[in-house]
């Protein structure tokens, strides 16, 4: 698989993931509400929660909030579509 091949197929993981959460997000806040000051504990607990790989989780906890609204939503899954689109999926 060449690299420009593996870097598609982890940006769609993490455009996936967004959203996931964009969908539920009050489960993330649910999530960082009660999480340990420990930001691996939490990490570890948003990968478990929405089935997330550890890198998935990570680019999930560094979202900001502002991303949270439907502009946003749409041009994540217009990209996601776009990156579909050259994976051949």
């Amino acid at each position: 698989m060449t690299d420009d091949r593996l870097n598609l197929r982890t940006r769609r993981e993490i455009l996936a993931g967004y959203i996931a959460v964009l969908d539920r997000p009050e489960k993330l806040i649910e999530l960082c509400s009660v999480a340990s000051d420990d930001p691996t504990e939490l990490q570890l607990a948003v990968a478990r929660a929405f089935d997330f790989s550890p890198l998935v989780a990570e680019a999930v906890l560094s979202m900001q909030v502002r991303r949270f609204t439907p502009a946003e939503r749409r041009r994540i899954l217009d990209e996601l579509a776009g990156v579909d689109a050259q994976l051949g999926q």
